[in-house]
């Protein structure tokens, strides 16, 4: 003979703890994504910038690195029209190094940063190269009475001071 087919009855005791789980892993969902996101936001740049963070050259130093060595020979602030910021780098070479710069920007007090293009390609530099640049950055799109505070170069990754105070 054949037997009915038989059912399971849940026990009300059993059904009770499934939903205790799965409440409990609802709130921590929840709870993850409230304390996720602004430790994402807030959080993670601040501890990558810890330990990531590009070094800061104070003023009337260098910074050197892989043969070359770059500081900040001199900068000043032109205030005629239009106003701008005149800073002049000096390299010199003690063995062939790369620099590729990808871009250069100009910190202020206040406001964004000023953009400077620079050419993407890599300059090889030979031992026993010295050069001095001067670069010209307007200050047209800088908010009123906001001060140069630092240079920044993205490759290599160095920010070099322009006030006592920065560093």
């Amino acid at each position: 003979m054949t037997e009915p087919p038989r059912r399971r009855v849940p026990i009300a005791a059993e059904q009770s703890v499934r939903e205790e789980r799965r409440s409990f892993f609802r709130y921590a969902a929840i709870l993850g994504v409230i304390v996720g996101i602004p430790l994402g936001v807030f959080g993670l740049p601040a501890l990558l910038n810890l330990f990531f963070d590009e070094p800061t050259v104070p003023v009337d130093g260098s910074w050197s690195e892989d043969g070359l060595i770059i500081w900040v020979e001199s900068w000043e602030v032109d205030e005629g029209p239009p106003r701008l910021v005149a800073v002049t780098l000096a390299l010199r070479a003690t063995e062939t190094s790369t620099l590729a710069p990808d871009a250069v920007e100009l910190e202020m007090s206040e406001g964004d940063p000023i953009n400077l293009p620079w050419p993407r390609e890599s300059s090889v530099i030979e031992a026993g190269f010295e050069a001095r640049i001067t670069l010209n950055f307007h200050l047209a799109e800088a908010e009123a009475g906001a001060e140069p505070l630092a240079l920044r170069l993205t490759d290599p990754k160095v920010r070099f001071a322009l006030a006592e105070e920065d560093h």
